[in-house]
Protein backbone atom coordinates (compact mmCIF):
# COMPACT_ATOMS: atom_id res chain seq x y z
CA UNK A 1 0.00 0.00 0.00
CA UNK A 2 0.90 3.44 -0.47
CA UNK A 3 1.92 5.23 2.50
CA UNK A 4 -1.17 7.75 2.29
CA UNK A 5 -3.57 4.89 2.19
CA UNK A 6 -1.73 3.34 5.70
CA UNK A 7 -1.87 6.88 7.40
CA UNK A 8 -6.11 7.56 6.01
CA UNK A 9 -6.63 4.36 7.92
CA UNK A 10 -4.28 5.25 10.97
CA UNK A 11 -6.53 8.24 11.43
CA UNK A 12 -9.81 6.67 10.59
CA UNK A 13 -8.83 3.71 13.69
CA UNK A 14 -7.71 7.15 15.62
CA UNK A 15 -11.25 9.47 15.37
CA UNK A 16 -13.48 6.30 16.33
CA UNK A 17 -11.12 6.37 19.61
CA UNK A 18 -10.02 9.99 20.09
CA UNK A 19 -9.64 9.85 24.06
CA UNK A 20 -7.33 6.79 23.47
CA UNK A 21 -4.10 8.23 21.60
CA UNK A 22 -2.53 5.48 22.72
CA UNK A 23 -4.23 2.93 21.47
CA UNK A 24 -4.92 4.83 18.47
CA UNK A 25 -0.58 4.96 17.91
CA UNK A 26 -1.01 0.74 18.82
CA UNK A 27 -3.81 0.23 16.25
CA UNK A 28 -2.41 2.54 13.47
CA UNK A 29 0.52 0.45 13.79
CA UNK A 30 -1.43 -2.98 13.28
CA UNK A 31 -3.35 -1.66 10.49
CA UNK A 32 -0.22 -1.35 8.44
CA UNK A 33 0.29 -5.04 8.31
CA UNK A 34 -3.19 -5.83 8.09
CA UNK A 35 -3.06 -3.57 4.26
CA UNK A 36 -0.33 -5.41 3.47
CA UNK A 37 -1.72 -8.49 3.49
CA UNK A 38 -3.71 -7.18 1.21
CA UNK A 39 -2.99 -7.65 -2.61
CA UNK A 40 -2.29 -3.60 -3.63
CA UNK A 41 0.35 -1.48 -5.68
CA UNK A 42 3.43 -0.36 -4.35
CA UNK A 43 5.74 2.49 -6.76
CA UNK A 44 8.90 1.16 -7.42
CA UNK A 45 11.75 1.56 -5.20
CA UNK A 46 14.72 2.93 -7.31
CA UNK A 47 17.66 3.22 -4.70
CA UNK A 48 19.28 0.64 -3.86
CA UNK A 49 20.16 2.34 -0.30
CA UNK A 50 16.11 2.51 0.97
CA UNK A 51 15.24 -0.88 -0.60
CA UNK A 52 14.69 -3.04 2.48
CA UNK A 53 15.22 -6.39 -0.31
CA UNK A 54 18.32 -4.51 -0.65
CA UNK A 55 19.95 -3.16 2.09
CA UNK A 56 22.52 -1.36 0.41
CA UNK A 57 24.99 1.49 1.80
CA UNK A 58 23.30 4.57 2.14
CA UNK A 59 24.53 6.25 -1.25
CA UNK A 60 23.49 10.20 -1.79
CA UNK A 61 21.89 10.20 -5.57
CA UNK A 62 19.68 11.00 -7.85
CA UNK A 63 17.41 8.12 -6.94
CA UNK A 64 17.77 8.54 -3.65
CA UNK A 65 16.68 11.49 -3.75
CA UNK A 66 13.21 10.60 -6.14
CA UNK A 67 12.91 7.89 -3.84
CA UNK A 68 13.17 10.46 -1.18
CA UNK A 69 10.45 12.94 -2.78
CA UNK A 70 8.26 9.91 -3.48
CA UNK A 71 7.93 8.64 -0.34
CA UNK A 72 7.76 11.96 1.73
CA UNK A 73 4.98 13.50 -0.12
CA UNK A 74 2.90 10.27 -0.01
CA UNK A 75 3.62 10.38 3.34
CA UNK A 76 3.03 13.14 4.22
CA UNK A 77 -0.11 13.64 1.98
CA UNK A 78 -1.39 10.78 4.08
CA UNK A 79 -0.55 12.62 7.52
CA UNK A 80 -2.24 16.22 6.29
CA UNK A 81 -5.12 13.95 4.93
CA UNK A 82 -6.05 12.09 7.89
CA UNK A 83 -5.72 15.38 9.90
CA UNK A 84 -8.45 17.54 7.45
CA UNK A 85 -10.80 14.25 7.15
CA UNK A 86 -10.49 13.36 10.81
CA UNK A 87 -9.28 15.86 13.37
CA UNK A 88 -11.02 18.45 15.70
CA UNK A 89 -9.27 20.60 18.19
CA UNK A 90 -10.01 18.04 20.64
CA UNK A 91 -8.96 14.93 18.88
CA UNK A 92 -6.23 16.20 16.78
CA UNK A 93 -2.87 14.44 19.12
CA UNK A 94 -5.18 10.86 18.84
CA UNK A 95 -5.75 11.31 14.97
CA UNK A 96 -1.64 12.13 14.44
CA UNK A 97 -0.96 9.38 16.77
CA UNK A 98 -3.08 6.91 14.78
CA UNK A 99 -1.58 8.08 11.31
CA UNK A 100 2.01 7.86 12.82
CA UNK A 101 1.88 4.66 13.50
CA UNK A 102 0.28 3.28 10.60
CA UNK A 103 3.54 4.86 8.89
CA UNK A 104 5.71 3.55 11.69
CA UNK A 105 6.50 -0.09 10.45
CA UNK A 106 8.09 1.09 6.79
CA UNK A 107 10.35 3.38 8.84
CA UNK A 108 11.72 0.66 11.05
CA UNK A 109 11.94 -1.55 7.88
CA UNK A 110 14.64 1.33 6.79
CA UNK A 111 15.86 1.53 10.54
CA UNK A 112 16.48 -2.43 10.18
CA UNK A 113 18.62 -1.97 6.66
CA UNK A 114 21.20 0.33 9.10
CA UNK A 115 20.85 -1.89 12.38
CA UNK A 116 19.60 -5.57 11.94
CA UNK A 117 19.53 -6.45 15.16
CA UNK A 118 16.41 -6.83 17.82
CA UNK A 119 13.30 -5.99 18.15
CA UNK A 120 13.86 -4.77 14.70
CA UNK A 121 14.72 -8.08 12.98
CA UNK A 122 11.32 -9.78 14.63
CA UNK A 123 9.28 -6.65 12.96
CA UNK A 124 11.16 -7.18 9.94
CA UNK A 125 10.75 -10.68 9.59
CA UNK A 126 6.83 -10.25 10.81
CA UNK A 127 6.65 -7.56 7.88
CA UNK A 128 7.86 -9.91 4.64
CA UNK A 129 5.97 -12.44 6.55
CA UNK A 130 2.66 -10.44 6.36
CA UNK A 131 3.49 -8.85 3.30
CA UNK A 132 1.48 -10.08 0.11
CA UNK A 133 3.09 -11.46 -2.75
CA UNK A 134 0.12 -10.79 -4.86
CA UNK A 135 0.46 -7.23 -6.82
CA UNK A 136 -1.50 -5.43 -8.63
CA UNK A 137 1.05 -4.90 -11.43
CA UNK A 138 -1.12 -3.82 -14.12
CA UNK A 139 -0.75 -0.49 -14.30
CA UNK A 140 -0.53 3.02 -11.88
CA UNK A 141 -4.23 4.16 -12.36
CA UNK A 142 -5.58 0.90 -11.48
CA UNK A 143 -3.00 0.63 -8.28
CA UNK A 144 -3.49 3.57 -7.12
CA UNK A 145 -7.07 3.45 -8.15
CA UNK A 146 -8.30 0.31 -6.38
CA UNK A 147 -6.44 2.29 -3.22
CA UNK A 148 -8.33 5.44 -3.57
CA UNK A 149 -11.62 3.32 -3.79
CA UNK A 150 -10.98 1.58 -0.56
CA UNK A 151 -9.92 4.91 0.95
CA UNK A 152 -13.07 6.31 0.00
CA UNK A 153 -14.68 3.28 1.55
CA UNK A 154 -12.90 3.59 4.71
CA UNK A 155 -14.03 7.37 5.48
CA UNK A 156 -17.52 6.28 4.29
CA UNK A 157 -17.18 3.36 7.14
CA UNK A 158 -15.57 6.04 9.71
CA UNK A 159 -18.85 8.39 8.97
CA UNK A 160 -21.22 5.25 9.22
CA UNK A 161 -19.33 4.58 12.16
CA UNK A 162 -19.18 8.19 14.09
CA UNK A 163 -23.18 8.44 12.76
CA UNK A 164 -22.42 10.91 10.71
CA UNK A 165 -20.04 13.15 13.14
CA UNK A 166 -17.49 13.22 10.95
CA UNK A 167 -17.58 16.90 9.66
CA UNK A 168 -20.07 18.13 11.88
CA UNK A 169 -17.11 19.88 14.17
CA UNK A 170 -15.43 21.06 11.09
CA UNK A 171 -18.19 22.27 9.22
CA UNK A 172 -20.43 23.77 11.94
CA UNK A 173 -21.38 27.67 11.79
CA UNK A 174 -18.67 29.79 14.13
CA UNK A 175 -20.59 30.36 17.24
CA UNK A 176 -21.87 33.74 17.45
CA UNK A 177 -19.40 36.04 19.40
CA UNK A 178 -20.79 38.54 22.55
CA UNK A 179 -19.50 41.91 22.31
Amino acid sequence: MILATHAIVGGAIASLMPSHPAAAFVLGFASHFALDALPHWDYPIRSPSIDPTIAAPLRFDRALLRDAIAIGSDGLGGLVAAFLLFATATTQWAIMLGAFGALFPDALQFLYTRFPREPLRSVQRFHVWIHTERKINESLLLGVGSQALFVAAVIAITLVAQDGRLFATTLAAPAAVAP
